[in-house]
């Protein structure tokens, strides 16, 4: 596929000049056409004030503000998108327009470009019936506000071609998106849930279930969300949402169709009252009701998603956290409530409405459907691939991640046609670390031996990578962080690119590296940059790292990962640059604050940022390196495992694993 580095959208509205804003963002070339130069200009205008806000948060400096706008050129002639690689069609919602205007687009632009459409309304394939070239149109859904939420979906028609599609889906990941693959279905997949919660929240307040302000309080407390379904719709538009349903009660039936209610809201041309609490009900019956149908609704409709092949259940989820930041997707909000009980409220809100339960809810058999794949496998040749695909969590390490990489390691391992297996984890992060909040909750209900067994098992998984006998590599293209360091330090190479960032930041949070980070890392680059790292918490890049020992290899990122089948090492690195007398010193450093080390001359600044570190992690940590060293690797890592519980315990470690979640400044009282 020819590289895409010049970027036409068609339609300078709210939506079409946030998707060019994300465009130019990213560093290519933007053509935004419009029929007149006063739209161009008010479309211009909402990136001006979108680039603006991020100025003054300091998220942009004025050099970028200025060359973000530089890469734009508005137009009002689509003849100058002959020069686009991809051109994304946002104009208003009208299948004939649009028809015509693709027919238009057909002739104007080079055989190579590929021709997408942000509609929410039509079948991709409805929009491409006629065109001559219907394999090269997609569907490329944004979500508001499309410069700022990850989420895209992306749909093919009945005749897209799929490297186009798999074209499409490495160029939105490489640009910092998070696509996601869906039929082409009405809704798509995440309105086609979405629309049923908002709407069956107005059908409740309708029927005199609670108030606007009761019916919002239970839907954040159910479903984990800042903000209920009234405030939503007040914040992207109440007509939004019956139009939306409308749309898909046009395809779908009586069900979507929206509620009388919201009709009449729509007509006053006012928002929801939300602060209204008249009728508000706080009884657990009223409470029980609400649940029951918000759940029922907008989880049944995923469930028959899946059911019909729409869209996979981890997508699904996915495309919820990502484009509607819910904390959790409805497949593991049906994993927390239980399938029985979502089982029972589906079948109660569906059988209202006469339809059927889905099959992957109503068949033990199809259950396997609702299961969420957050590491996968693929084979491309003689390579295996372990892929974590969490991006908007950043990949952490929790209990099902990690038995979920047992199963794929094990499963690689087995296998006779492979010779090596690279690990890589979609998004900016390799792997983030550990899950904080699965270390908080065992802490909150006094469950220390649930965190031993997770380390322990972790330590076997690495183990199992570190005795392959496969060649292993870990592709760290963005943040390796703690447990995601320690899981590629048991790889045979690991390989950074620009993007990669490297750190044990587990002193500052309590804790000390426990998935093998005191063993490894000083067998790997020696005692005393080992502790340097450990004990500081430092953040390096790729050539940092390389230059410590740490990597391998730097490469260049890859548009597609099933690039990095072709990438061989044949050794590690020669070796490593020498350490500073600085560095050399650290050998020595015991974790004590009043150690020597700090009190030399120009150490000023490195006293300061242990002294923000818990003292006890520190101390433990350095221990840990200096006793293991000393000793065989898994005599090494079993004494890592021994002083899990004693840090664990400590007033430190809940202080600063909590710390992570409010994101308030630990402080640290050495218990």
């Amino acid at each position: 596929m020819k590289p895409i580095t010049t970027v036409g959208v068609v339609g300078a509205g709210t939506m079409g000049s946030a998707i060019a804003q994300h465009f130019a963002m990213k560093g290519l070339s933007v053509i935004l056409v419009d029929q007149k130069q006063e739209f161009l200009d008010r479309g211009l205008g909402y990136i001006r004030e979108s680039l603006g806000e991020a100025l003054q948060r300091g998220l942009i400096d004025q050099q970028a503000f200025d060359q973000i706008l530089g890469r734009l050129h508005c137009t009002t002639e689509k003849a100058e998108l002959a020069r686009a690689d991809l051109v994304v069609e946002a104009i208003f919602e009208n299948l004939e327009v649009k028809k015509g205007l693709f027919a238009e687009l057909e002739k104007l632009v080079s055989a190579e470009c590929i021709l997408a459409s942000n509609t929410s309304s039509f079948l991709i394939s409805e929009i491409a019936a006629g065109l001559k070239t219907p394999e090269r149109v997609v569907g490329v859904h944004y979500f508001y506000h499309a410069a700022k939420n990850k989420l895209v979906e992306l749909i093919p028609g009945k005749k897209s071609a799929p490297e186009i599609v798999t074209a499409l889906e490495n160029f939105y990941t490489y640009y910092d998106k998070t696509p996601i693959v869906v039929k082409d279905a009405p809704g798509f997949a995440v309105n086609r849930f979405f629309v049923p919660w908002l709407n069956e929240a107005a059908r409740l307040y309708e029927e005199g279930c609670g108030s606007i302000a009761f019916i919002d309080q239970v839907a954040c407390e159910v479903f984990g969300v800042g903000m209920g379904p009234f405030a939503l719709m007040n914040a992207t538009g109440v007509p939004i949402a019956m139009h939306a349903a409308e749309g898909l009660a046009s395809e779908l039936g009586d069900f979507y169709a929206p509620a009388k209610i919201l009709c009449r809201q729509v007509e006053s041309k006012q928002d929801w009252d939300v602060k209204d609490i008249g009728h508000l009900n706080n009884g657990s019956d009223q409470t029980d009701v609400v649940t029951r149908r918000l759940v029922g609704a907008s989880l049944g409709v995923a469930a028959q998603m899946v059911s019909e092949g729409v869209v996979d259940a981890t997508a699904t989820d996915l495309g919820a956290r990502a484009g509607l930041r819910w904390p959790m997707g409805p497949f593991e909000l049906l994993e927390k409530l239980g399938a029985a009980k979502v089982k029972a409220m589906v079948e109660s809100v569906f059988s209202a409405w006469g339809l059927p339960l889905p099959a992957c809810l109503a068949d033990a058999s199809q259950a396997q459907k609702l299961r969420l794949d957050w590491v996968t496998t693929e084979i491309i040749g003689e390579t295996g691939f372990i892929i974590f695909n969490l991006p908007d969590r950043m990949n952490p390490l929790g209990e099902q991640v990690m038995n979920q990489l047992d199963h794929c390691v094990d499963e690689l391992n087995a296998r006779t046609d492979i010779r090596k297996i690279f690990i890589h984890g979609k998004g900016k992060a390799f792997i983030a670390g550990a899950d904080i909040k699965f270390f908080v909750d065992a802490m909150a209900s006094d469950d220390l031996q649930r965190i031993q067994t997770f380390t322990e098992f972790g330590q076997q998984v690495l183990n199992k990578i570190s005795a392959s006998d496969k060649v292993t590599y870990a592709y760290l293209d963005g943040l390796a962080l703690g447990g995601g360091l320690e899981l590629a330090l048991a790889c045979d190479y690991r390989i950074g690119t620009r993007k990669s960032t490297l750190a044990f930041p587990e002193t500052g949070i309590g804790i000390y590296p426990g998935l093998g980070g005191t063993q490894r890392t000083s067998r790997l680059i020696g005692i005393a940059r080992a502790k340097q790292l450990i004990a500081t918490g430092q953040f390096i890049n790729a050539k940092r790292a390389y230059a410590y020992g740490l990597i391998d290899a730097i490469i260049e990122p890859v548009l597609d990962w099933r690039e990095l089948a072709e990438v061989s090492l044949d050794k590690a690195q020669a070796g490593r640059e020498a350490e500073t007398a600085e560095e050399l010193a650290f050998a020595e450093f015991n974790g004590e604050l009043s150690h020597p080390l700090l009190s030399r001359e120009g150490s000023e600044k490195l006293a300061k940022t242990l002294s923000r570190k818990a003292p006890v992690a520190l101390k433990t940590a350095m221990d840990l390196i200096d006793q293991g060293f000393a000793m065989d690797l898994q005599d090494g890592l079993q004494l890592e495992l021994n002083a899990l519980k004693i840090i664990f315990a400590t007033q430190d470690a809940q202080t600063g694993l909590s710390s992570i979640l409010s994101g308030q400044k630990p402080n640290y009282t050495g218990k």
